[in-house]
């Protein structure tokens, strides 16, 4: 059996061997985790771990979880023709999937170029009624 932390710990209480307190409890017919207090208690010597003795959970960190971490998006980069595709990656996987590449392409409709956000589905410019990015030229701060 598995403590909490990971490591495979057994139980000897009055020299009979347990593969884990839950077992221990069970056999003896004490509540749970009656056992797990007595092993760590100095006022019970008959009652100890076998193996490794459990401590405390590693602190998590979020940074450190697996899931819930954002998408990794490239940043915009100036017009260059449609040549470059950069991939939108999930790091919520092993190895990261990818979601989506974004780019420059053109307008199905009206032919202008436009940054798409997904070069496989956004094919229509805000202006033409797509989802697409502003074609050069309308966006009205000016910095495409």
């Amino acid at each position: 059996m598995a403590s909490g932390n990971g490591y495979a710990v057994g139980v000897e209480v009055d020299g009979v061997r347990y593969p884990s307190a839950r077992a221990a409890d069970l056999a003896l017919g004490l509540p749970p985790n009656t056992v797990c207090h007595r092993a760590h208690s100095r006022n019970y010597p008959t009652y100890r771990w076998l193996g490794e003795t459990p401590g405390r959970r590693p602190v998590r960190k979020p940074e450190d979880c697996a899931v819930g971490r954002p998408l990794a998006e490239p940043e915009r980069w100036p017009y260059d023709g449609g040549a470059r595709r950069a991939p939108v990656m999930d790091p919520n996987f092993d190895p990261p999937r990818l979601v989506r590449r974004v780019g420059w392409l053109r307008c199905m409709t009206c032919g202008r170029p436009h940054f798409s956000e997904d070069v496989a589905r956004v094919r229509l410019c805000c202006t033409c009624g797509g989802l697409g990015g502003l074609p050069i030229g309308a966006d009205p701060d000016g910095d495409l």
